[in-house]
Parts: C-alpha cells; sequence; structure tokens
C-alpha cells in the first residue's frame, strides 16, 4: 500500500478497497505544528546533551538514539442491524464536547486489533467482531499536536450495551447522512464516514 504525502484527505488513494488520505494542511504536505522532538535537549538514559537533526536525536555519549514518528491509533465504527453507527463524545481535550469515533492510542507492542477491542471496552464497555478495515488517515492531535496515524474497522458489537466511560461523555447511535462535519472532532472524520457510505451503499 502506498501513501504519497502529498496527497489530499479530499482525495484518498484506494488500494483493494482500503482508503490511504492524507489531511492537507494548506501546504500540501503533512507537517506538524509540534515535531514530536522539539523541547528534547538532553538524553533520556544519561542526561547527556543530544544531537538534533531532522526527525533524529541521537545521544554521542551512550548511543541512544530515536526517531520522530506518527502515532498509531485504532477505532471502531460500530455498525447495528438498522445500519445505524455509534459515536463517542469526547469528555476531554482536544475537541471536548465534539463527536468521535471509539477507540484510542496503540500501546507499546500491542497490536492494532488489540487495541480495537481494548478501547471499545474501556469506553463502551462492550465486545466487538472487527470487519473490514475500512482505511488509514494521517492527521495532527488538535492545536499543536503531533502526527497520528488512525487506522480505522467497520466492526458489530457481539456481547453488551453501549455506556460511556473512560474519556467518554456520551455514546449515541447515528444515521450516517445525519452526522454534520461541523460537529465532529477531527478533521479526518468526515471521510471516514464517506468511506463507511461508500462501502455499505
Amino acid at each position: 500500500m502506498i501513501l504519497s504525502p502529498g496527497s489530499s484527505w479530499s482525495n484518498p488513494i484506494w488500494d483493494s478497497s482500503v482508503t490511504v488520505a492524507v489531511a492537507n494542511l494548506g501546504t500540501g504536505l503533512l507537517l506538524p505544528t509540534v515535531s514530536e522532538l522539539d523541547g528534547w535537549s538532553y538524553c533520556p538514559r544519561c542526561r547527556a546533551d543530544l544531537e538534533l537533526e531532522e526527525g533524529k536525536a541521537e545521544c554521542p555519549q551512550c548511543g541512544f538514539v530515536t526517531y520522530a514518528g506518527s502515532k498509531p491509533t485504532a477505532s471502531a465504527l460500530c455498525i447495528d442491524e438498522s445500519g445505524r453507527v455509534l459515536l463517542a463524545r469526547r469528555g476531554v481535550e482536544p475537541f471536548k464536547g465534539l463527536w468521535d469515533f471509539p477507540g484510542g492510542f496503540l500501546e507499546e507492542w500491542e497490536h492494532p486489533l488489540d487495541c480495537l477491542r481494548r478501547e471499545l471496552r474501556e469506553e463502551a464497555g462492550v465486545e466487538i467482531e472487527p470487519l473490514e478495515l475500512l482505511g488509514i488517515w494521517m492527521d495532527v492531535y488538535g492545536d499543536g499536536g503531533g502526527c497520528t496515524l488512525n487506522l480505522y474497522w467497520a466492526a458489530r458489537i457481539v456481547e453488551g450495551e453501549p455506556r460511556p466511560a473512560d474519556d467518554v461523555a456520551e455514546l449515541r447511535w447515528f444515521e450516517p447522512s445525519e452526522i454534520s462535519r461541523d460537529e465532529l472532532s477531527f478533521g479526518h472524520l468526515g471521510e471516514v464516514l464517506s468511506a463507511l457510505r461508500n462501502q455499505h451503499s
């Protein structure tokens, strides 16, 4: 699967029915307003001064090396028997009070599908069955945040009734056509909904 850095999220690349898209931030490239390594000065292992270059930090004393990278997330578009999709109202910043899809950041060494199931247990108290991978979108985590690499699966609930928990203020079922982009949190979520409509129309 090939991702073009200059792609606009309004013109996604299709490969084997999976969407890969980049949010256009006005420059034609996806550029975070804050790099992951901004503000790094000292080695986290030995406290020596770091040598910094674009996207890389290296310690000349102990050999520690790290690279800036996008943070991966996994989220679910849970669909019920009527074709409605489950949205979560964010209870925390960024975009507190706006709608999002249940999901979150991967933990270290965690498989994306394990993350997906864990997040739905934590945020909605349900067990899910992931269906098809809808696509992969890149974005920025709020104002001044770093890059995120966001994976979305269609899914169905196989056990439990959705109840908001963790950092979710409310859960609600929506018809895909009734969701306004103005009420969605992150910029790429409208394209995620479009992918869902295309694959389930």
